[in-house]
């Protein structure tokens, strides 16, 4: 339960109330033999579509006014007023092979940015989130980014460009290569709101990844922010991260690194745009 007295409590607790009904369409599987291809290793289900109508509906039940901005239903790009970015399964292809890297992420916003957040990942038995200026959290334990500002000691977290938008794999493969070079190793998810929630609970020390939908991260985003770490675009980014898809998020004290590594291999990307999330 939340803090009914709490910023952004009423929010909050709705999010999780959503997430938990979403979660449970997961795990029953109900219609996960029910696959469309949306484009080259763009799938959906028909548990996503049936787990966003599910989290619309708690929504509009407690907030009737705000806009619901999700990947199956409604994938307008709104970055004003009160919104709700909402992914009901990030990492569809995980879920389809019963690979345990699955979650629900629901990120709620305002004019003044993001305000609270909930990754709910059923199959690890974890319920993270998050508050504008109330901490991050992970089932009930307060977590933190990691102190690590040496990049060899760092242990980094990306998504692979196989979707529109994404950029050239094979640039985006040699920038993967530098980052396992230069630190101690790079793990892939195929979820972006497990590899940032990850970082906000310190089980790695960065991501990177460009082509990203403002649901998939949003939620993430604020989780990195409230356990102390830092959430940027990719140099020379005009607009924020949520607008463009490309975020750096870390612990602090390798961003820098991050961030000129990024730049080395930008020019070779040839992207800027966004796509579908994973």
């Amino acid at each position: 339960m939340t803090d009914d007295t709490a910023p952004f409590a009423p929010e909050l607790e709705t999010a999780l109330q959503a997430a938990s009904a979403a979660a449970a369409l997961i795990l029953g599987r109900g219609g996960a033999e029910e696959v469309r291809e949306k484009g080259r290793a763009d799938l959906v289900t028909a548990v996503d579509e049936a787990a966003e109508r599910t989290i619309a509906h708690v929504i509009r039940a407690r907030f009737p006014g705000d806009r619901i901005i999700g990947e199956e239903l409604s994938s307008e790009r709104v970055h004003a007023g009160r919104r709700w970015y909402v992914d009901p399964i990030d990492g569809t292809t995980n879920f389809i092979h019963g690979h345990p890297f699955v979650c629900v992420s629901i990120g709620f916003a305002d004019d003044e940015g993001l305000a609270a957040g909930v990754i709910h990942a059923p199959l690890l038995g974890e319920v993270y989130r998050a508050t504008r200026g109330g901490g991050a959290w992970m089932n009930g334990a307060r977590i933190r980014v990691t102190e690590t500002d040496d990049p060899t000691r760092a242990l980094l977290a990306t998504g692979f460009p196989f979707k529109r938008g994404k950029g050239e794999l094979d640039a985006y493969m040699l920038l993967v290569a530098d980052a396992i070079r230069g630190s101690r190793d790079v793990r892939r998810a195929g979820s972006a709101a497990l590899d940032l929630a990850f970082v906000a609970a310190g089980r790695v020390d960065g991501f990177f990844e460009i082509g990203l939908a403002p649901w998939d991260v949003a939620a993430g985003m604020l989780l990195v922010h409230e356990a102390g770490g830092l959430v940027t675009g990719w140099p020379g980014d005009a607009d924020p991260p949520l607008h463009t898809g490309r975020v750096l998020a870390t612990n602090g004290g390798i961003h820098g690194w991050l961030d000129a590594l990024a730049a080395k291999h930008l020019p070779r990307l040839g992207t800027g745009g966004e796509a579908p999330g994973e």
